[in-house]
């Protein structure tokens, strides 16, 4: 049987002889019958497949392209079956058909059937990635095509053709490398060890590998931190590089390194990626690690602190409040302390909590408040009393204190943290006089019944005018003779001895100068000493306020008259 063919039509030729020999001579003979010439019909499906690529890496991409061709005469329905590798895997909604997607359409389940003419054909195109790599470092792949077409008669014939096998080396030298971090969930001032981890599963080695961590924003790297393969790297920064040379296959090399957290936010959180550069069979590859965020916590805690009234006189009563918030979602417990600054004491049994008074709570020993929870806002009140005397004036006459928070916070891997955070300051504004007063005696060796002057300045060092006396103004047994000199004119009769000097209205920062003339009692002998008594009056807030101090001391000689 031959068979000749021209364009879409095949014929079959078929041709019988025999052979024989006669009883008259041994010779052999043939003879030959007619031809019989038999008409062929039926599709002729032709598959080859190819790959854009000979060879590969791990993780590469694929791309098949599978061509289905009809030399035959009638048309045929194809339906194209391609079982993959074990070790790629099909991307998916990459399937092709002559230029046209197949949305969710697999070769390994069986592509859509599709009909072929007699001289077409159809091209399949679709793609798969390396994910792992196997033993013999070899994808070996064939596609199989199954069709059927209905002969004149109406018989339905089916058939099945196989592809080529398409074979694809890959290069083992593909590395891999993973990066994690000691703690996920951290807070500002927490240290974070990072660990890479590189490694060669393939068969053959890398050349001049180097890691790269880029350092990103809210991280400050701890010197000296890194340590490769259980040794230290004193010299090395990740963020500048660190040289791995040569991995050999099967080995892996253990990078670890330090940081400190110095900011973020629990919203965005702080990624690192590690980046791998080497070199494989002469080419530059590139790889990059998985992505690895720190979550920092931090509960939004604040203190606002506030006082009225803003300015008092000594011996007043102000009245604090302090606001406590949780802005955050996570839950804190915290103890509150408020030192009062020298020259104020608490009011014992004025603290209040949220309007329900606490008599035995005392913020400068230190308040327990619990647990604050999510979102809770807690108000304190209690007062203080400016000491009476103004022994203790504070610069620049203003109290200035805060308030300060210890809370502490549980992160979700159980570790507890304590933080202090301080309030705003609240100012008192001191007003008030402070009236002093000098004194010189002259001359301060006398005869008995002689005289003296008293020079006296009274000064006004604080910040609030006042009204202001002279007491004690004579030493015992003296008489008051009358004024020497000065800015302030008195009407004392005669022969008469005041008791006390009315110095008038001293305004702040201010002083007056008087000077009288004292004769000594003529009994008296040896040392007298004394001090003035300064009186003053002054007006806060519609009510009289007074206070009083001494004068520094003088000191009188006073020898017998006898010789």
């Amino acid at each position: 049987m031959n068979q000749s063919s021209g364009p879409l039509s095949h014929w079959l030729k078929n041709q019988s002889l025999v052979r024989f020999s006669s009883g008259a001579t041994e010779l052999e003979q043939v003879s030959y019958s007619n031809t019989v010439v038999t008409p062929w019909i039926g599709p002729r499906i032709e598959v080859r497949k190819v790959c854009n690529v000979t060879e590969a890496a791990l993780g590469q991409s694929l791309v098949y392209r599978i061509e289905i061709g009809n030399s035959g005469n009638l048309p045929a329905v194809v339906h194209l079956l391609d079982r993959l590798s074990a070790e790629t895997s099909l991307l998916p909604n990459s399937v092709l058909r002559d230029g046209i997607p197949l949305p969710g359409a697999s070769p390994e389940r069986g592509l859509p059937p599709a009909e072929i003419a007699p001289g077409g054909m159809l091209r399949y195109y679709f793609q798969v990635v390396i994910w792992r790599l196997p033993a013999a470092l070899k994808l070996l792949n064939q596609a199989q095509v199954n069709y059927a077409f209905l002969t004149p008669e109406g018989r339905t014939v089916t058939g099945v053709e196989q592809s080529n096998i398409v074979e694809v080396d890959l290069v083992s030298s593909r590395l891999e490398i993973s990066l994690q971090a000691d703690h996920i969930h951290t807070f500002s001032g927490d240290i974070v060890m990072y660990t890479v981890i590189v490694s060669n599963p393939g068969f053959i080695a890398a050349t001049n590998a180097q890691v790269t961590i880029a350092l990103p924003q809210g991280i400050a790297f701890i010197p000296a931190s890194v340590i490769v393969n259980e040794m230290f790297a004193p010299q090395v920064t990740p963020d500048t590089g660190i040289e791995l040379g040569q991995i050999e296959p099967g080995t892996a090399v253990r990078i670890q390194y330090r940081v400190q957290v110095v900011g973020g936010s629990e919203a965005n959180g702080i990624s690192s990626v590690a980046v791998l550069k080497y070199i494989s069979a002469g080419k530059q590859e590139t790889i990059y690690s998985n992505d690895v965020t720190l979550e920092v916590i931090q509960p939004q805690i604040s203190v606002v602190k506030s006082v009225l009234p803003v300015t008092a006189t000594l011996g007043d009563a102000v009245r604090y409040n302090i606001t406590v918030s949780n802005a955050s979602s996570y839950a804190v417990d915290g103890t509150l302390v408020d030192v009062l600054p020298a020259g104020m004491t608490f009011v014992e049994g004025s603290l209040g909590w949220n309007g329900v008074k606490r008599p035995a709570a005392n913020l400068t020993r230190g308040l327990n408040l619990g647990t604050l929870t999510a979102r809770s806002v807690l108000d304190i009140q209690f007062e203080a009393k400016l000491a009476e005397r103004g022994e203790l004036i504070p610069d620049h006459y203003r109290y200035v204190n805060h308030a300060s928070l210890m809370y502490t916070f549980r992160l979700p891997d159980s570790r507890t943290v304590q933080r202090m955070i301080i309030s705003n300051e609240a100012v008192v504004e001191l007003k008030t006089p402070i009236i002093q007063a000098y004194v010189q005696v002259v001359p301060a060796l006398v005869e008995q019944g002689g005289t003296v002057t008293f020079d006296v300045r009274v000064v006004n060092t604080g910040n609030w005018p006042a009204r202001v006396q002279l007491g004690s103004i004579l030493p015992e047994g003296a008489r008051w003779l009358g004024q020497a000199t000065g800015e302030i004119q008195w009407s004392i009769p005669e022969y008469s001895t005041p008791r006390v000097l009315h110095v008038g209205e001293i305004e702040p920062g201010t002083e007056r100068n008087i000077s009288y003339v004292v004769q000594l009692s003529s009994e008296q002998t040896g040392t007298l000493q004394g001090a003035l008594t300064v009186m003053y009056t002054y007006e806060w807030n519609g009510q009289k306020r007074a206070g009083e101090s001494r004068s520094n001391e003088y000191s009188i000689i006073v020898e017998s008259g006898e010789e």
